[in-house]
């Protein structure tokens, strides 16, 4: 601005002296007006030298945004010579930088976030690019497949063809669907599958989401059965209680009667009466299982008590519970109870009693197997055992593996069945440790 009004005042004072001094002194002017033009051009290109260096300052700045760069800033130019529009420029790309590092640093702590989100959740995501590629998967991507190595950056066509059948007739199917597979202990899990389409960054992509709804299920069976019981345990109380009052009324007047048989037909109707009571009682115990309340297991402590009740043999050490992420939290009457009950099905089973009991230890849980070497189990009863009201026993209620259940899902973990090929019946207990 400065250097403008100079420049101004200088032509003036010129073009004045020429108009007195032209005529007398034409040499002088000749050389003034020399000095003068070679004067405005030092300080001019000068003047473009300063706003070249800004031009170029703010063109790498620009190139920096452009290569996501938000780290550089201008510096503001404190001669006043300047055209305050220069400041006024540095000024904006300098807010601009701050305002774009601030928006990356927000988009860099959220995908962080979300990576750590995606990573923890149970649900199997997996994205695949416009080229068959996976270009992301999670940890439990990573688990479900039980492949070795990453998937990520594998064709996704072949990774299907080499799954299970019902695995790639859901993985092939648009939309949602819900199909079933077989594990390596033989348990069955149902898996919900959805597969959509989503645009990323132009580009069409097709994500995946895997659930296991097993447990879901389960509890949603368990709940319905707990109804079931309710509703029945309700009705038959309400026809118990005044035909229990019929009967002995009933008694006293054969009493005054004098007539056997009449005594022996109510003692019959009264010992039924007081069976189905107590065969009620028993099922409402499934209906109030309180939640656990766990804590360390004391694995010696246990195996004591149990082998006071049913000798067993012990195949393997017992967990250690002196690290801490591999100590067993549990509730200790629950679990005894669950024990108790299939090493006592376990003697009725093999009645040489050649029953034996293992640990073994995973980085995730603690599986407990009860051998015995009876006759094993048809796939009907294995299928059906841990349902209530089924017994292959004939005063058998159905009970006490429904119970076990209900305690070990209580748990987090799972009961499982399996025929031994050298004859007789596996019990697989799987107990999870705390989560950290």
């Amino acid at each position: 601005m400065r250097l403008t009004l100079f420049l101004g005042s200088l032509h003036l004072t010129l073009m004045s002296a020429a108009y007195y001094f032209a005529a007398q002194y034409p040499s002088a002017m000749i050389m003034l007006l020399i000095v003068t033009l070679w004067l405005t051009f030092v300080l001019l290109k000068k003047q473009f030298q300063r706003h070249q260096i800004i031009l170029q300052s703010l063109d790498h700045g620009l190139q920096s945004l452009r290569d996501n760069d938000f780290s550089i800033s201008l510096s503001q130019q404190k001669d006043t010579s300047y055209n305050p529009l220069t400041n006024s420029v540095i000024s904006a790309f300098n807010q601009t930088s701050e305002k774009l590092r601030d928006e990356r640093q927000r988009l860099y702590q959220r995908e962080m976030m979300l990576d750590k989100v995606l990573n923890a959740s149970p649900m199997v995501t997996i994205l695949v690019d416009h080229r068959d590629t996976i270009v992301f998967t999670n940890n439990s991507a990573q688990q479900a497949f039980e492949l070795n190595g990453s998937i990520v950056g594998r064709n996704w066509p072949s990774l299907v063809n080499s799954l299970a059948p019902e695995f790639q007739h859901a993985l092939n199917h648009q939309g949602e669907s819900i199909f079933t597979l077989t594990d390596n202990q033989g348990a069955q899990q149902a898996w919900h599958v959805t597969s959509s389409y989503v645009t990323i960054h132009q580009a069409r992509h097709q994500l995946f989401l895997l659930k296991t709804i097993t447990q879901e299920l389960s509890k949603q069976e368990v709940a319905t059965w707990k109804k079931v019981i309710s509703v029945i345990s309700h009705e038959l109380n309400n026809s118990i209680a005044p035909i229990s009052s019929m009967c002995h009324s009933g008694e006293l007047l054969a009493k005054n009667l004098d007539e056997p048989r009449l005594n022996r037909v109510f003692n019959t109707i009264s010992g039924r009466i007081n069976h189905l009571n107590d065969f009620i009682k028993g099922y409402a115990t499934l209906t109030k299982v309180k939640l656990p309340n766990k804590q360390p297991v004391d694995w010696p402590v246990l195996v004591e008590h149990l082998q006071a009740l049913y000798a067993f043999e012990l195949t393997s050490d017992l967990p250690n519970v002196i690290a801490p992420k591999r100590t067993l939290y549990a509730d200790i009457a629950q679990l005894e109870q669950v024990l108790i009950n299939v090493l006592k099905n376990a003697h009725e089973a093999d009645c040489t009693g050649n029953i034996s009991m293992g640990f073994n230890n995973t980085s995730q849980a603690i599986e407990i197997t009860v051998n015995d070497n009876g006759e094993g189990m048809s796939a009907e009863v294995i299928q059906n055992a841990l349902l209530p009201f089924y017994s292959t026993k004939h005063s058998g209620t159905g009970l006490g593996l429904a119970l076990c259940r209900e305690i070990i899902e209580a748990h987090n973990g799972k009961l499982l069945f399996n025929n031994r090929e050298q004859g007789g019946l596996c019990v697989l207990i799987i107990l999870p440790f705390e989560s950290s």
